[in-house]
């Protein structure tokens, strides 16, 4: 039983919230997807979207565990993650592997099932996702700026996903505020791991000491700003929002979101965790749930 609980830990399940990003091409193609005026429209792609989601769960529980697997020495000296399974030895390296090979496997079996012919585009995108997260865990996440921007692809390639499934184009700016909004997040969970390492960050994270102030700062305010701004120009410029410029009601909400961020950054001990801050920090929780709220009220009512 140990060994089982060891490796629903290393796959955690509890990442599987970015995986919602297969959906946003959806919400946002609402003029598209209910052109019909019947809500009865979106049923067909629940299942299409539901077995998407379930092949991104079992590919990004593949690749947590190779990267605890290739991570393993590393995490026995970092003060939080040396109780990770793999790196206890409550899970063998060769259990892990399998269950690895196995996860990638269903995942990409997944999406294979719901491409449609003759490009096969979503297997595609999973393979694609599959060798930037294997090079990134076997080399490339030692190499200082390009490790963040491998992981704010896997966030775009999600959202391509979604887009693709549904047969919707969704605006270019919406993939530009998922890539600016991915490394925000990714810096800052790297900004945080600084600042939280103690005097030896290097020994946790090859790049990490690369990522605490005053670059890491800087990088942050960079990469806020981009999240902001991006969103902004896709709140007015979108093909598929309302003329009269009411999703710009929800920009309140995103500038306080990006802010709250930066304030728990600098603050918070759970800041190592982007998805619980999301999930614990009140204030947060709540402007999220107000931008759903909200620009779900403009792209139904307009």
């Amino acid at each position: 039983m140990n060994v089982i609980a060891g490796l629903i830990r290393t796959a955690r399940p509890r990442q599987w919230v970015k995986n919602v990003l297969v959906f946003l091409p959806l919400m946002f193609a609402v003029d598209l997807v209910w052109s019909a005026g019947d809500l009865g429209t979106l049923l067909p792609y629940a299942p299409r979207l539901g077995i998407l989601f379930g092949g991104f769960c079992a590919l990004s529980s593949a690749v947590y565990i190779l990267n605890d697997c290739a991570d393993r020495h590393a995490d026995r000296q970092h003060p939080t993650k040396r109780p990770r399974p793999i790196a206890s030895g409550d899970v063998s390296l060769p259990l892990a592997l399998a269950a690895c090979a196995a996860l990638a496997l269903a995942g990409m079996v997944g999406l294979f099932a719901v491409s449609d012919a003759p490009y096969r585009v979503l297997a595609i995108i999973g393979v694609v996702y599959l060798l930037l997260n294997v090079g990134y865990s076997l080399r490339l996440k030692s190499v200082a700026l390009v490790d963040v921007m491998i992981v704010a692809a896997g966030y775009v390639l999600r959202a391509v996903a979604g887009a693709v499934a549904v047969g919707a184009t969704p605006s270019p700016w919406l993939y530009a505020v998922t890539a600016a909004g991915a490394l925000f997040i990714v810096i800052g969970r790297r900004y945080a791991e600084a600042r939280l390492a103690g005097p030896d960050p290097d020994a946790q994270r090859a790049t990490l000491q690369q990522y605490g102030p005053p670059v890491g700062g800087q990088l942050l305010v960079l990469s806020a700003t981009a999240a902001l701004v991006s969103y902004t120009l896709y709140a007015v410029e979108a093909d598929n929002l309302p003329d009269n410029n009411t999703m710009l009601l929800t920009v309140p909400l995103v500038i306080f979101g990006l802010f709250r961020y930066l304030y728990l950054l600098n603050n918070s001990r759970d800041a190592e965790s982007p998805e619980m801050l999301m999930l614990r920090d009140v204030p947060l929780v709540t402007a999220i749930f107000a931008w759903v709220v909200v620009a779900g009220a403009v792209l139904v009512l307009n």
